[in-house]
Order: C-alpha cells, then structure tokens, then sequence
C-alpha cells in the first residue's frame, strides 16, 4: 500500500478518552441514586468537600465493586470499614458525628443491597 494513501488509524488508546462499554463488558455500576446520597451523608461532616473528594469516590467505587456473588452486606461492611478508618485518619471526628455518618452510610448500604 503506498505510504501517502494509507489511513490514519485514530482512536487507538485510552489517551483518546474512555471507550464504549459493550453489552458483554462487566464493570463497576451503582445505581444512580446512590451518588447523591453518598454526597448527602459526607455533607453532614461539615468538612470541605474537596478534601474529602478522593475519600467519597474511592468509597462509591468500592461499593460498585463489590462481587455480585459474595454476601454484599460483607463487601458494604469492609467499604465502610475502609472509609471510616482512612476518614479517621485524616480528619479528627467526635464521637456523635463519627457515629452518625456510620449510620447514614449503613443505611445507604441496606438500600444498595435491596436494589441490586
């Protein structure tokens, strides 16, 4: 094939932006509630939010993550178990408001479990 009449391939890593998920590709999916309220109980930390950003998305992600095969109320208490020792951690919480996230999040959890 001559050199000048040849195409350009364009689209050939993933520095070209995400690809199309087909039907057949399994990934990581959460229901599109569950967003929100992950937003709304972190909110109730009164901390800033883009310091907890990477905290909230590392969470959500796990939580979408979890093997569709295995007890879910297992893989929800070691997310939760993660995100509140990383939360600690970082940021000094009292007692009430740690207690209090901690059960905003299990209730979340219970709802992602009865939806999937």
């Amino acid at each position: 094939m001559n050199d000048d009449k040849a195409e350009k391939i364009v689209g050939t890593g993933p520095e070209d932006g995400p690809a199309q998920v087909s039907s057949t590709e399994d990934g990581p999916a959460a229901p599109g509630w569950l967003e929100p309220e992950v937003d709304k109980a972190f909110a109730t930390l009164g901390l800033p939010a883009d310091k907890l950003r990477s905290l909230r998305d590392s969470y959500i992600d796990c939580l979408a993550s979890a093997p569709r095969g295995q007890d879910l109320d297992v893989a929800h208490d070691a997310c939760r178990r993660g995100l509140l020792t990383a939360l600690h951690s970082a940021f000094p919480l009292d007692d009430d408001r740690q207690q209090a996230f901690r059960l905003a999040l299990e209730a979340l959890e219970s709802r992602l479990t009865a939806d999937l």
